[in-house]
């Protein structure tokens, strides 16, 4: 009954959804893929489909094959849709030849039984919450194992998930596992109809990347500051010349997250130090051009990271002015204590984690950034914890990852059976 009202809802919808289309330039540039795609002129075999709505389920999406490829050795084809024409863009982009992407088609189910004709699939994923009803009936009729990875339902759709979820409970019994990031978003499917025998918890795994580590014991006397934003810029210069002002001998690289600000950074620090641009040292590909230069402005893309390796302490910026943070695991890697500043709503959760393992430091303002990083400095063998539980973090993400790896192929293989 629930499947006859759905659609019948659908289907009234759909010349709305049509009409719009027409109008919109977002919605007309895929609707035509959307109602008409199929994987029939190119058909894949055995393919785990794994659907990521946009950027940031891409980017999961994208993790996970990587970590099945590279760690698992697992050599599967793989099917990627999407729900937005410039995700698809750049999933096509940095697709290897193993993965086919396309837009997910329009939930109605001639539509999505024609885009699966001719191919097969030991899977389903679902990143996040996807949960359209005829893609889950419709898989499930063709015998396709259903998987929701790093599930989580957020605080403001959660109440009107729960509303329906009279509704639900018949599309999400049809699922056979969903792994979600915590217990909270493991509370809130069950309360939406999900089975809570098949509902399990992992952690997230958004936060997952595999860095390739050389090293880890060379520390050299350096401080970095990276992914530094224009309107904090008057608070590094502050932090830098007290520091250098305490300790001079101490090289630091500061990294501006937009390159055009190298010059402003440049003019700025050069009127007191030595300072050179990443870019000229590539350029010379010498170490010694180092020997006598106090400040390193990163006017160059793909270097933080081995400048993260290289530092005693690294401050991620982008989160001692409202700019909402950035990504503060990168320094983890490396066992580098992370500093950052307040402002980290966009990264809340793990900047969260960072603070309850005391792997990194949250810092007030440039007189509180100043005054821990010279505690840090003077204090090494603190600095060395902090680093170390920074790693056990990365190894804790990993350990998400190697879990939900393994209920995935769990499934796979006993659909094989």
């Amino acid at each position: 009954m629930w499947r006859i009202i759905y659609n019948l809802l659908a289907h009234i919808s759909l010349p709305f959804f049509v009409f719009f289309s027409i109008f919109k330039k977002k919605l007309r540039k895929n609707f035509h893929e959307k109602l008409l795609t199929t994987t029939k002129s190119n058909p894949v075999k055995d393919a785990i489909w794994i659907h990521a709505a946009s950027i940031g389920e891409a980017a999961i999406a994208e993790t996970l094959i990587r970590f099945m490829e590279e760690q698992k050795k697992l050599n599967f084809q793989y099917l990627l849709t999407t729900n937005t024409y410039y995700t698809k863009e750049l999933l096509l982009k940095r697709a290897g030849k193993n993965v086919h992407v396309f837009f997910l088609p329009l939930d109605l189910p001639y539509i999505i039984r024609h885009f699966i004709d001719g191919s097969t699939f030991r899977a389903l994923v679902l990143v996040e919450t996807e949960i359209w009803p005829n893609l889950i009936w419709t898989v499930r009729e063709n015998n396709i194992p259903i998987i929701i990875i790093n599930g989580r339902i957020s605080d403001k759709t959660f109440p009107n998930y729960k509303k329906f979820s009279f509704f639900l409970k018949h599309v999400l019994s049809e699922i056979n596992t969903i792994i979600t990031q915590s217990e909270e978003h493991k509370r809130r499917f069950i309360a939406i109809g999900a089975d809570p025998e098949r509902t399990i918890t992992t952690g997230n795994i958004k936060y997952y990347r595999e860095i390739p580590i050389s090293d880890l014991s060379i520390k050299e006397n350096v401080l970095t500051f990276g992914s530094i934003k224009e309107r904090e810029l008057d608070a590094v210069f502050y932090v830098i010349k007290k520091l250098k002002h305490d300790m001079p001998d101490i090289k630091i690289f500061i990294a501006p997250r937009e390159l055009h600000l190298s010059s402003e950074i440049e003019d700025e620090l050069k009127k007191d130090y030595k300072t050179v641009r990443y870019s000229t040292i590539k350029k010379e590909k010498s170490p010694f051009i180092l020997n006598d230069i106090d400040i390193i402005v990163v006017d160059t893309v793909g270097d933080l990271l081995e400048i993260y390796r290289k530092s005693k302490i690294a401050f991620v910026g982008g989160s001692l002015a409202p700019y909402g943070g950035q990504n503060i695991l990168e320094p983890l890697f490396f066992e580098t204590p992370v500093l950052f500043g307040p402002y980290m709503e966009n990264f809340k959760e793990i900047a969260d984690l960072i603070i309850e393992k005391k792997a990194g430091i949250m810092v007030r303002d440039k007189e509180d950034l100043f005054m821990n990083i010279k505690h840090l400095l003077d204090n090494p063998n603190k600095a060395i914890e902090i680093g170390k539980k920074g790693k056990e973090i990365i190894e804790m993400h990993k350990s998400y990852m190697e879990k939900t790896v393994d209920i995935i192929m769990d499934i796979v293989k006993r659909r094989k059976e």
